[in-house]
């Protein structure tokens, strides 16, 4: 009996937060009720409270699960072991492939913009994907890609920050535009950031994962 009980709440909390999901994904945080949140997901405000004690806890509750997929995109394409510069670049069209193709990764790049600066949520948040990237970009100039005159640090932010500018000013529905402004803002920086006889290849790679990406978000 117990157990039933604990599957029925289960199901409801995921019916919970994929609905929320989303209308986060669709509309700003300030333009989704609760109402609008209870009715997608069929259950009462009672099942609602029981899980969440707010709209922002829910919010919040959806940004975490959007880092635990950015932290494993990452940890995925570390896996891979190819160059720390390609796995920077893979990660930057996986998240995109990401962030179009899936709700709770669209609404997570909404929710961070509208509340992140409610608890410093947006300030750790990004510390950790730039704390990350660097570790990445440090391996890169150990490579021979990125020069040697390169800050870590000030790269990844420089990424990060890039990604999700990106992010919060292309169109959520139009995955072409996304991908070709991600593609460009990699060809603008690979010439001051690689080493000059590398350059050549990496812009040959972002093009075709450009296409990649593009079959991918065809196929789902």
């Amino acid at each position: 009996m117990n157990d039933a009980k604990d599957n029925r709440a289960d199901s409801a909390r995921e019916q919970i937060v994929r609905a929320a999901a989303r209308q986060f994904a669709e509309r700003p945080y300030h333009l989704v009720s609760l109402d609008d949140i209870l009715a997608e997901a069929q259950v009462t405000k009672g099942a609602m409270y029981s899980h969440f004690r707010s709209k922002h806890a829910l919010a919040v509750t959806i940004v975490e699960m959007y880092t635990a997929l950015a932290r494993n995109t990452i940890e995925e394409q570390l896996r891979l072991q190819r160059s720390a510069l390609e796995t920077l670049i893979d990660i930057s069209y996986q998240m995109a492939v990401h962030d179009v193709t899936d709700d709770t990764a669209r609404a997570g790049i909404h929710l961070l913009e509208a509340i992140g600066r409610t608890d410093d949520l947006q300030d750790i948040r990004i510390a950790d994907w730039v704390t990350a990237f660097g570790d990445i970009t440090g391996d890169a100039i150990e490579q021979g890609d990125i020069r040697r005159d390169g800050d870590p640090a000030q790269i990844s932010r420089l990424l990060v920050s890039l990604y999700t500018g990106i992010r919060q000013t292309t169109p959520f529905h139009d995955a072409a535009a996304l991908l070709a402004n991600i593609e460009t803002s990699w060809l603008l920086v690979l010439p001051g950031l690689v080493e000059p006889a590398r350059v050549a290849y990496f812009t040959q790679l972002v093009r075709r994962r450009t296409r990649v990406a593009l079959n991918k978000i065809a196929r789902c």
